[in-house]
């Protein structure tokens, strides 16, 4: 699977670099003489100064139309509508050599830039066949004609056996479907606040509650808990809410949320993309399911990393998040053999931005006595 993943991965880059007819050559020159600015490339979905023109330049590179409608608006929520940015061939030809690069050699970017795409991208495609939805139905309104009473019959039973399956399939949801992870990062995750009624988790606004992070040393563990919480009914609660209100992008996140605490990364994964699909800017979705995928070990490293790193785009100063960026490139330290210092050096960068937040202090101090 992850063989086939890279495969894929590599096609899709290389794609791009043959469009825009740049050689691997240029390519490996440029990381040779510029790795540092390839390492932190990530850093322009923060948005400050010209990374606007360098994140354009990178979405007309992942889209093979740069007519496409993302763009578009991408272009005219920034204010950069004019004739400068008509054509992708000046950003390509100032940007495209370094974003191949960074798309080669550094595997967060890569992620970064395909969740970045992905996830606003979907927010158009949801409201595209919305509208197209309405005008078939608009269209084939008076083009309904009455089944026979034996075939409505039919149908009916037919349907009546659907509703049971679907029944069935939901109960089997409500459960926790999938396989069960349990590890020592799951068991350390913190319940967020529950609701007066003792099920509904507490919520930030419209995105939806986050679980709590696990502090990185030993025996200062934020409020973590000893065993996994009873989250069952709070599974079953959303289940039956999201029925009720399938748009809701918090109810997602909420029952994502209980599907990780119970171990079911799977379900959970699959809850918060539904989330992000629904509202591609939801902080908490992005958050909750780089926690998910930490919990499937090193194999996903890279796509949690680029969730933490896609919320501080959203929000530069979301503490949560690098608290939750921080622990985890402490994780990756810990269980690495090597134990590089790259690593270290990356976790006390996410803790110095949060000072006073947490035991964030206790922690920096303790990393730069490891160097």
């Amino acid at each position: 699977m992850i063989m086939e993943a890279d495969k894929s991965k590599s096609a899709h880059i290389d794609t791009i670099r043959r469009r825009f007819g740049i050689t691997l050559a240029a390519v490996s020159r440029y990381n040779s003489l510029n790795r540092d600015e390839i390492k932190n490339s990530i850093d322009i979905f923060r948005m400050q100064g010209s990374d606007r023109e360098k994140v354009l330049a990178l979405l007309y590179m992942v889209t093979p139309d740069e007519h496409n409608p993302l763009i578009r608006k991408f272009r005219d929520e920034t204010g950069m509508d004019d004739e400068r940015y008509d054509s992708c061939a000046p950003l390509v030809d100032r940007y495209g050599t370094m974003f191949v690069a960074a798309l080669i050699y550094n595997p967060q970017f890569y992620a970064m830039a395909i969740n970045y795409f992905g996830a606003v991208n979907a927010g158009f495609a949801a409201a595209e066949n919305t509208d197209n939805a309405l005008d078939a139905g608009k269209k084939n309104k008076d083009r309904i004609i009455p089944l026979p009473v034996s075939f409505r019959m039919t149908f009916a039973a037919a349907a009546v056996l659907v509703v049971i399956l679907f029944i069935v399939v939901l109960v089997r949801l409500g459960s926790g479907a999938g396989q069960r992870i349990s590890n020592d990062w799951i068991a350390g995750l913190t319940a967020p606040l529950k609701g007066q009624d003792g099920i509904s988790f507490v919520s930030a606004g419209n995105e939806g509650a986050r679980i709590g992070i696990k502090s990185p040393l030993a025996g200062m563990a934020m409020a973590a808990n000893d065993t996994a919480p009873d989250v069952t009914p709070v599974v079953e609660y959303y289940t039956k809410a999201i029925r009720t209100e399938k748009n809701n992008s918090a109810l997602y996140v909420n029952r994502g949320i209980a599907y990780t605490l119970q171990g079911y990364i799977d379900s959970a994964i699959k809850d918060f993309k539904k989330a992000i699909e629904l509202d591609p800017r939801n902080t908490s979705a992005y958050f909750n399911r780089a926690v998910a995928y930490a919990g499937k070990g090193a194999v996903e490293t890279d796509n949690a990393i680029a969730d933490l790193m896609m919320v501080i785009a959203i929000n530069p100063d979301d503490s949560e998040t690098y608290y939750a960026l921080g622990a985890l490139y402490f994780r990756q330290y810990e269980f690495d053999e090597i134990k590089p210092h790259t690593l270290l050096e990356k976790a006390m960068d996410a803790f110095s931005h949060i000072q006073g937040y947490k035991d964030a202090d206790i922690i920096f101090d303790y990393l730069s006595r490891l160097l």
